[in-house]
């Protein structure tokens, strides 16, 4: 059995097709070394966030409305418009009376 030499442009495209597998393995770990990167990248800025979040309600003064919240938020049930109505019938009422009493304090005092 004899064996041939192997020329020398054979060896050559044997070592391109070598390297440029290998190069192709390369671009594939650049890749997923890249995702995975930007992965990590995202974790870290919502790890972030979430730290800034927590920090500033636990910072934020309690008569300081967050968030864009309402300052008042509505507890239970809205009030209707009769019921508002009234408390303003009642509160001029209690000016009504108040008035009154001071002008018969106001009298009583001898000039």
């Amino acid at each position: 059995m004899r064996f041939s030499k192997l020329s020398s442009s054979t060896k050559v495209t044997d070592e391109q097709n070598r390297l440029s597998k290998e190069q192709a393995g390369l671009t594939r770990q650049e890749q997923l070394l890249k995702k995975k990167l930007i992965l990590e990248a995202k974790k870290e800025q919502e790890r972030k966030k979430t730290k800034i979040k927590v920090t500033t309600t636990l910072q934020a003064p309690f008569g300081v409305p967050r968030g864009g919240k309402s300052s008042y938020p509505q507890k239970g049930r809205p009030r209707l418009v009769r019921e508002i109505q009234n408390d303003k019938v009642k509160f001029l009422i209690l000016c009504l009376v108040f008035a009154v009493i001071i002008v018969m304090l106001w009298r009583a005092i001898p000039s």
